[in-house]
């Protein structure tokens, strides 16, 4: 009925980014960038409750230090309880702070790091549904519906400037919020052939709530810039004797380059298509399991920008090697 956890941990960074062409005034050449290091720590405890088989809840308290910097106490609060048994359908709560550092990189990328960045702050609210009906070892379908709310003070976004590359800022408040879906279903065909369908959708609004920076600033109320407010993708995997075939299907909705959403020939990113398939085989060693994959990813050649003037990839190859020895193994 109980549950106790601790989590430690410390991580060390450090980022060497510097600029070595710059020429001085008098025809010399010069470095500017910056060379910094910063320690991580942090400590997670957390405490889940069952006290029948329909009901369970769960808080965690973290706690975390950036260099010489402590965050306040972060702590979440998370529900949970079986609606019905048929077609276990089960539903979920949970309430959490978030705090934020920014990463070293959004401090000191070169060029375009920000070492004035203040941290990111606020809530976050969701609750959704699951449920599944079938068994594991035959048909099964199984879907969960996910809404959220987040309201975020000094939202850390890259953005483009007049000099051509993108540096971070803050925006003093933000409101996160949106619905997401998932769905699956699997099963056995004849002789030993198993198919999977997978597939989701989201719709997430991320307006800019905070205060105008300026009498020209129309951004205040509008979908951040490089955010789709839509996104879907569906997968279909078929499998047999250690063979895998899949293919994925994403779809991404139109995405403003400017705060001000304004409908100009440069001022948004359309909507784009991207198809990928997969292929690969898993061999069982005596010493270990092998899985050996190749992938193309963007199957029809589409064109599409995730940023402004920055064509993305085409037809592309990717292939993956997996082993995963078997320590301690009897022969």
């Amino acid at each position: 009925k109980w549950l106790f956890a601790l989590d430690l941990s410390a991580h060390q960074h450090w980022v060497e980014s510097a600029d070595k062409n710059i020429v001085t005034q008098e025809g010399e050449r010069a470095t500017v960038g910056y060379d910094r290091a910063r320690i991580e720590l942090a400590g997670v405890a957390a405490v889940k409750w069952r006290p029948t088989k329909r009901f369970g809840m769960g808080a965690t308290l973290r706690g975390e230090m950036c260099g010489t910097e402590w965050a306040p106490p972060i702590p979440a609060l998370f529900v949970e309880g079986v609606v019905s048994e048929r077609g276990e359908v089960t539903a979920k709560a949970s309430v959490s702070r978030n705090f934020r550092f920014p990463t070293l990189n959004d401090l000191y990328f070169m060029p375009g790091g920000n070492p004035e960045l203040r941290k990111e702050k606020g809530w976050t609210y969701d609750a959704g549904l699951r449920f599944g009906v079938g068994r594991e070892e035959g048909w099964r379908f199984a879907g969960s519906a996910t809404w959220f709310d987040s309201r975020i003070e000094d939202w850390i976004i890259w953005l483009p400037t007049v000099k051509g590359f993108f540096s971070p800022r803050n925006i003093r408040r933000v409101h996160a919020y949106g619905v997401e879906a998932e769905g699956e279903l699997r099963g056995w065909l004849a002789r030993g052939w198993k198919l999977e369908l997978r597939g989701s959708f989201a719709w997430t609004p991320s307006i800019n709530q905070g205060e105008p920076m300026g009498p020209g600033d129309r951004s205040v109320g509008k979908q951040l810039p490089y955010v789709p407010e839509f996104a879907a993708n569906a997968t279909g995997e078929i499998s047999w004797r250690g063979w895998s075939m899949a293919y994925q299907w994403c779809w991404y909705s139109e995405r403003f380059t400017m705060s001000s959403n304004e409908l100009t020939l440069t001022g948004r990113l359309p909507a784009y298509y991207m198809n990928n398939v997969t292929l690969g085989k898993g061999i069982s060693l005596r010493w270990a399991e092998l899985e050996l994959k190749g992938t193309i990813r963007n199957l029809f050649d589409e064109e599409y920008l995730s940023v402004l003037a920055r064509p993305m990839p085409g037809i592309n190859f990717e292939i993956f090697i997996g082993i995963k020895p078997k320590w301690g193994a009897k022969n």
